[in-house]
């Protein structure tokens, strides 16, 4: 197609759309959600930290276990785990069979902050299988599961929010 046809005629070139950009959309919005549900009882904490607590418990891991989870480098997980350690969510451990990793240990305030996140990411998932409604929403979960290879099923999210409150 002649850039001239793609533009319309008036050589104004139109949004190319997304292609891959949709799973990143969705990410990204959700990712504020949670951020904005958590933020008014920990307001250091930034987008780029819901990245270790979108697991199911980071209780014994290493920076660098969490860096490959998150498709992150060393040296930014590194950089969020310093920023959580230094504001009390977590610490550093020796780990006696291995004297260089250092696992890492959730405070209290960490576990309450993990199960603030969960709690918060159970309710991105309750507003889109509401809005999608809960067969199109299985159905999207089973495809994504599909597609990423990637089959523990969803966690119950009533157990999920329950734990907010242990």
């Amino acid at each position: 197609m002649s850039t001239e046809l793609a533009a319309g005629g008036d050589g104004a070139v139109p949004p190319t759309g997304r292609r891959l950009g949709l799973l990143r959309v969705a990410l990204d919005q959700a990712l504020d959600a949670v951020l904005a549900d958590v933020a008014p009882a920990h307001p250091e904490l930034r987008r780029s930290h819901l990245l270790i607590f979108r697991f199911d418990g980071i209780e014994g891991s290493t920076a660098a276990e969490l860096a490959a989870h998150a498709g992150m480098t060393k040296q930014s997980m590194h950089e969020l785990v310093t920023h959580l350690e230094r504001h009390g969510y977590l610490r550093r451990g020796p780990d006696p069979g291995d004297t260089r990793a250092r696992p890492l240990h959730l405070t209290p305030a960490g576990l309450a902050l993990e199960r603030d996140v969960h709690t918060a990411i159970a309710g991105v998932l309750e507003a889109w299988r509401d809005r999608v409604g809960e067969a199109r929403f299985d159905a999207l979960w089973d495809t994504l599961q599909q597609i990423t290879c990637e089959c523990a099923p969803l966690v119950d999210l009533a157990d999920l929010r329950a734990r907010r409150r242990r």
